[in-house]
Formats: C-alpha cells, structure tokens, sequence
C-alpha cells in the first residue's frame, strides 16, 4: 500500500503529542558524565580514605560501557512528535516521514479510555494506560494500520499514551463524527 499524504482539510485543528525527552537527557547525561571518566580516568586527588586502586585501563573499560549505554538509551529515546487531525474524512495522523489515514467507515466506535492504577490486593492487576480504542469493522483494519495501532482482545488500541491528547482527540471525534464516540 503506497504511503498517504498528510492532507487533511485547511484550517483543520491539530493536536500535537511530543513524547518524552527524559530518557533522551538522562541518557545524554550518563553519555557525558561516565564518558569524561572513562577519558580521564586517573583526574583527581587520592582520597585520604581506603579505597580500590583501580588501574586506569579498567576504570577507562567499565565507564566507557556506562558511557556507550548511554549513547544507546539517547538513540533509542529520540523524542517524536506526532501529530493528529480530526476532519470529515477520517482521523490523520503524521509521525515524521510516517502519515496515516483511518476513514470513518473503517469503525464502527470510537472512545477514550481512562487511566487507573492496579486493583490493590490483586497481584496479577496491570495499571490500566490512557489511549483511544477504536472498534474497527474489519479484521484486515491492524494490518492496514499497523504503524499507528496495537490490537488488544477485541478493539484496537492508539499507540500515543498522553492523557491530554487522549482527551483533544476524543473531543475533536465528537466535534465531527458524535456517532461513533461511545
């Protein structure tokens, strides 16, 4: 299937969603904080107090494999922005190079699902995670949206876990389409 453009109507609203950066700035912290230790390895006055007299090419090894974890966890937690748009064709979504279309006759629900903590006393309980579950006619609907939703038991499951843009999306489908919204 060729990738769609991202051509929602003019004037259409927007909802943005930016995933975290945390990840990225403490793994960028690690990169420079254990990366300068395993450069300069012997830096430092001698401590008056007992401590393991390490040699440098050790030191330099285990803070350069802290300092490359580092690099990994900044790789693999880019920051993305996606972006939704709610009009009378469907629900867009563009995630970099990435663009998606669901077409309203594509479900036949849609609703907001609310975040809640694990049930207490029950050890196999999960927290329940915001998300959009979208109920969809057919059973070829995950493999035509594969980049955007993840199936559960019966639904199918928005992959954005922002509260906020859980609540403007199901507002926006409201705005347009009431019907499905349940």
């Amino acid at each position: 299937m060729p990738e769609q453009l991202w051509s929602p109507h003019p004037g259409t609203p927007v909802v943005e969603h930016r995933s975290s950066r945390w990840p990225f700035i403490g793994g960028l912290a690690m990169f420079v904080l254990f990366g300068l230790v395993a450069v300069f390895p012997d830096v430092g006055n001698p401590s008056s107090s007992r401590r393991i007299d390490i040699p440098p090419e050790v030191a330099t090894f285990l803070f350069g494999a802290l300092a490359l974890g580092g690099l990994m966890i900044m790789i693999g937690s880019v920051p993305h922005t996606h972006r939704f748009a709610v009009d009378d064709r469907g629900l867009w979504w563009r995630a970099g190079r990435k663009s998606d279309l669901i077409v309203w006759e594509e479900l036949r629900a849609v609703r907001g699902q609310e975040p809640r903590p694990p049930v207490k006393g029950d050890p196999n309980s999960k927290p329940v995670l915001p998300a959009l579950v979208l109920t969809p006619v057919d059973h070829t609907f995950v493999t035509r949206h594969a980049a955007l939703v993840k199936r559960t038991a019966d639904s199918v499951t928005l992959k954005t876990r922002n509260l906020g843009t859980i609540r403007r999306l199901a507002e926006e489908i409201a705005r347009v389409r009431p019907d499905l919204l349940h």
